[in-house]
């Protein structure tokens, strides 16, 4: 079952046109959360396959002084990696930009940003299927927010033991409490 709503959702996001429009409602309902404010260690990824687009976001976290953090894979893990510039990046895992540079212990970030292909409203996630994400978030009490397109909520996502929901998804149209839906 995740293969299928996998596969016809990276589809969908493939042909997805309207994304700067709708990155630019999600990353103002982002900006409006008070917990960004005070952030000091954002973790964010750098967007692949027309994901929801991070490098606005990274450029204007970088010029407030926040210490902003790219994912790096190392074996079955991502390293937290501080990042300074974007000459740092290199191609990485899946063809993914990943920087070099200085890792940061996962107990010190303030609030991972997540991708991933689909999203239910009690914060279950599918990504691409590796388990990168989960193995990583269960390391960290940071504030789990993933971002989304509307098309990416879906009913119910079948959870296994080891997923680790997120706490809030933000779509162009809406910010979605998972905690509120679990109950």
């Amino acid at each position: 079952m995740k293969k299928q709503i996998r596969e016809s959702l990276l589809q969908k996001r493939e042909l997805h046109t309207k994304t700067e429009e709708d990155t630019n409602k999600i990353i103002e309902k982002l900006l409006s959360l008070p917990e960004i404010k005070k952030a000091k260690y954002i973790l964010l990824y750098y967007p692949h396959r027309n994901e929801v687009n991070t490098l606005p976001l990274i450029k204007k976290f970088l010029k407030e002084g926040k210490n902003v953090l790219l994912p790096k894979v190392q074996g079955n893990n991502i390293i937290p990696i501080i990042f300074k510039d974007f000459s740092q990046l290199k191609e990485g895992y899946a063809g993914i930009k990943e920087p070099e540079g200085k890792p940061v212990s996962p107990e010190k970030i303030d609030i991972v940003i997540v991708p991933g292909v689909a999203f239910d409203r009690k914060g279950h996630r599918l990504g691409y299927g590796k388990g990168y994400y989960d193995r990583f978030l269960s390391k960290t009490d940071a504030l789990k927010i993933g971002l989304a397109y509307d098309f990416q909520i879906v009913e119910n996502l079948p959870a296994e033991e080891h997923d680790v929901p997120l706490d809030l998804i933000i779509t162009p149209t809406q910010i979605i409490q998972t905690k509120e839906e679990r109950k």
